[in-house]
């Protein structure tokens, strides 16, 4: 019981966070291209946000070191050490797929939280070697911004993980056996974490695919073009969409492992 209102608080807490967020950046882009629509003066937006001109992508919020993802580095660094006290706590009574699980999982999130903090260097600031100047498209001692082998493939990979494969055994519940189940989908309050990554993601891919948010056109000769505002908003396209994505990730893979490990140590 303890373990889900922790859970319900940090749902509210980080849902309070980013709709903050959100209104912020969402305000910043209103002001930029629809400064003259009456209901954004009428409740404040453009008085409150005339001064956040250069807003935009602040670095200190959403860019390499920001808030954001110092938050992600913290939650995966907290997850692996999580991970590996249960390992080795309870590797005795864990049947022999759950270890491989485990170990398998605290691979792939040392590599995720070490190229998000490009293995020390943002920490350290050492600089980075002649090698990955030349391949790097950020110029960083990390593997990611070199090829999406190792960028989109793995980010794809963890997408289906964290977004498909709970609400696919709620809902479709194929006939596999339970502890591959307890793996999978530990609790059902994952879906919520699974659900606003979707709502977040999808209409963002199907808006880029089909290339439908052309920013010269936010304003028509007979005024605003408020089909392409909505295409914008559906998309999240105020806001750098994704390290909110990541963040996502981080926070499913820490409460997928809080879960999994009550899960599995219940009587």
């Amino acid at each position: 019981m303890k373990i889900q209102k922790i859970y319900k608080f940090t749902n509210i807490f980080f849902l309070i966070f980013f709709l903050y967020l959100f209104t912020i950046y969402l305000g910043y882009f209103l002001l930029r291209d629809f400064p003259d629509i009456y209901i954004i003066k009428k409740i404040g937006i453009a008085t409150r946000m005339s001064h956040w001109h250069d807003f935009g992508w602040r670095k200190d919020v959403w860019n390499e070191n920001g808030l954001i993802e110092t938050i992600q580095a913290l939650i995966l660094f907290f997850t692996i050490c999580y991970l590996f006290y249960f390992i080795k706590k309870f590797y005795k009574s864990l049947d022999i797929f759950v270890k491989v699980f485990l170990i398998i999982e605290i691979i792939g999130l040392s590599y995720f939280f070490l190229e998000e903090i490009s293995w020390g260097q943002h920490l350290i600031k050492f600089d980075t070697p002649e090698f990955f100047i030349n391949v790097n498209n950020q110029k960083e001692f990390n593997l990611h911004n070199i090829s999406n082998l190792f960028n989109e493939l793995p980010k794809g990979f963890v997408f289906i993980w964290c977004g498909l494969s709970a609400l696919f055994l709620k809902y479709f519940k194929p006939k596999i056996k339970n502890i591959y189940y307890k793996i999978i989908m530990p609790n059902d309050k994952l879906i919520i974490i699974s659900i606003v990554l979707l709502i977040v993601s999808v209409p963002d891919q199907i808006i880029s695919k089909a290339n439908l948010i052309d920013y010269s056109k936010m304003q028509t000769e007979n005024g605003y073009n408020f089909k392409m505002l909505f295409t914008v908003l559906i998309s999240f396209k105020f806001i750098r969409l994704s390290e909110f994505q990541e963040f996502l990730f981080c926070y499913y893979f820490l409460w997928h492992s809080i879960f999994l490990k009550e899960k599995l140590l219940k009587k």
